[in-house]
């Protein structure tokens, strides 16, 4: 079912008010119909846990000017921020409120927690887009909700180099290549889109199973490979990470779903 973000109570008709709400955002150059966004919602909607909206502004991201892009991301999450008002105008519970958004969808997604009056419970960041392409925007920050956490997975390409959550959860050192993404050589591009999705499919899987995921505290890779942090606490991954804070590292043998 498709329904306009600005008509509020449309879509308020059509959600569970005893049940979570999540908001997903993709990112840069998705449309609703590509496979990792049918990944994620498809997890999403797994065990009917949930109210599942997914934010479509493919309208406004198919531009291979990226700064063109992300002036256009930042409207759209201040419509969106502006939306979820109405929301709450006609009684909407916004402690209910749970937004995701991967790659540009992170961004949008910090926007929105950034601009509301009331405060967003939660946003996770799937490898947030490398500030280094656009770095005049407005990004992903650790105060755009009460809790935000990040995981990593193309950790200075497509993919933020630097902390933007609550808590930073780095798969497989956070960087290219990614278990389960092929090595080709040729194809520089499919290696940095395969890992930058990686995040996706990670989470998608820890909805599937909560306990796939077990990151540790650790202020390093290096300590968290070479044992020093194996002592420190541990923590889910993904959709059912306890609300911690700091650094996490953790391993996965991967294949794409």
């Amino acid at each position: 079912m498709t329904y306009n973000i600005t008509a509020p109570q449309d879509i308020l008709d059509v959600l569970d008010p005893n049940k979570r709400t999540i908001f997903y955002v993709f990112g840069f150059m998705n449309t609703p119909t590509d496979s990792n966004v049918k990944t994620m919602i498809k997890a999403l909607c797994s065990g009917n846990t949930d109210n599942v909206v997914l934010l479509d502004w493919s309208k406004y991201n198919q531009h291979i000017d990226y700064p063109r892009v992300f002036k256009n991301a930042e409207k759209v999450g201040s419509l969106f921020a502006r939306s979820l008002q109405l929301f709450k105008d006609e009684g909407f519970n916004t402690s209910t409120i749970y937004i995701i958004g991967h790659s540009v969808g992170a961004h949008i997604s910090g926007l929105v927690g950034y601009c509301t009056n009331f405060t967003i419970p939660r946003i996770t960041g799937l490898d947030p887009a490398n500030r280094l392409w656009y770095p005049f925007g407005c990004y992903l920050a650790p105060t755009d909700a009460s809790w935000v956490d990040v995981i990593h997975t193309d950790s200075g390409e497509w993919g933020t180099p630097k902390s933007m959550g609550t808590a930073d959860y780095y798969a497989n050192t956070g960087t290219v290549i990614q278990p389960g993404c092929p090595f080709n050589a040729s194809s520089v591009l499919s290696i940095l889109s395969c890992s930058h999705q990686m995040s996706i499919e990670i989470y998608a899987e820890s909805k599937y199973e909560p306990d796939k995921y077990v990151a540790m505290s650790c202020p390093s890779f290096a300590s968290f490979i070479f044992g020093l942090c194996k002592n420190n606490a541990k923590t889910g991954v993904g959709y059912a990470a306890s609300n911690v804070t700091g650094k996490y590292y953790f391993n996965t043998t991967h294949s794409l779903l």
